[in-house]
């Protein structure tokens, strides 16, 4: 036996191995982690290494940073300018396009509907997951997020290019997926359902009125805040916290897998990242409030809790 085994590594070093490989992985907070699957859905956040190791012909890499990217831009990236996505005849401010409009859009980008779709921007921003929410909305069944966007494309010493992408012949048919946004009406229908979680992904501030971005300030009743980018890691590369990290942040506000998840913010840019986050976190039912705080905040007839007024022994509902 002592023969046999002279030489080979032990079971024993092999898991002592592995487990240096998984702390080395978070006290640096590279790229490794992003390629081990901690999160139930650790397919929809793709590394820059398992980017760079599966392209192929049926890839299609969307950059939507808002500059930049003539300058410097991940090799085969087509540029998207989000601007686009934002129905300017909408009366509520911010609020996405028709389907028919984000089908063309789409066309002309190049995009098709059996294409890997791989959204980024700077990694610390909200253009990505607003993109991946809007074609996922809108019936693509394939996309992908790129952990830590382009600052980890960068920090990884990955090949960058100058040169603009000929874009592909489009060919994107929008399939709406109702399920995957709500209405006012349905919020205000939903608001003591115990069933039904409603999670503020603005800022704390924003939340409890002392930031006002509309007429009136504060929250929907019974909603709980956590802020977006509470998912990301502040230091050094935007990468997305570990699934343990995650789950404790949203177990902190009360957010179950079993209930129905209704997102909102603002202008509901925040609301898909964290829409995304859900996603990536195993979440089954979730919708956004496409509407958010622009439409909420701004009607008259819609209650509100306000924190800040309650102190003043003005609160509103």
């Amino acid at each position: 036996m002592e023969i046999a085994t002279k030489g080979m590594m032990s079971l024993k070093q092999k898991v002592l191995i592995v487990v240096l490989l998984l702390i080395v992985s978070f006290a640096y907070g590279n790229d490794t982690f992003a390629k081990i699957g901690a999160y139930p859905q650790s397919n929809l956040l793709v590394s820059t290494d398992w980017l760079v190791e599966n392209q192929g012909t049926n890839f299609y890499i969307v950059d939507v940073r808002s500059e930049g990217f003539e300058e410097n831009h991940i090799p085969g990236a087509v540029h998207f300018d989000m601007e686009m996505l934002v129905d300017d005849n909408h009366p509520i401010e911010g609020h996405l396009v028709s389907e028919q409009v984000f089908e063309q859009l789409m066309n002309d980008l190049g995009v098709r509907n059996d294409q890997t779709i791989v959204v980024y921007d700077e990694g610390n921003d909200t253009a990505a997951t607003r993109l991946f929410y809007a074609l996922e909305y809108y019936g693509h069944e394939d996309i992908h997020v790129l952990n830590g966007g382009f600052k980890a494309w960068k920090a990884m010493h990955h090949e960058c290019s100058n040169v603009e992408t000929v874009k592909q012949l489009g060919a994107f048919k929008a399939r709406k997926k109702n399920k995957l946004m709500v209405e006012k009406d349905y919020v205000e229908q939903v608001i003591f359902h115990d069933d039904v979680v409603l999670l503020d992904v603005r800022s704390p501030e924003e939340y409890k009125g002392e930031d006002v971005r509309a007429k009136r300030g504060g929250h929907i009743p019974t909603a709980v805040n956590l802020e977006w980018k509470a998912v990301i890691k502040e230091d050094g590369v935007p990468f997305f916290k570990s699934a343990e990290d995650i789950s404790s942040l949203l177990k902190q506000v009360d957010v179950p897998k079993e209930k129905k998840v209704v997102v909102y913010c603002q202008l509901a840019n925040r609301s898909s990242h964290m829409y995304f986050t859900l996603r990536l976190m195993g979440y089954s039912d979730i919708t956004v409030y496409e509407g958010s705080w622009a439409e909420w905040g701004n009607d008259p007839k819609t209650p509100i809790d306000n924190p800040s007024k309650f102190k003043k022994g003005l609160r509103s509902l």
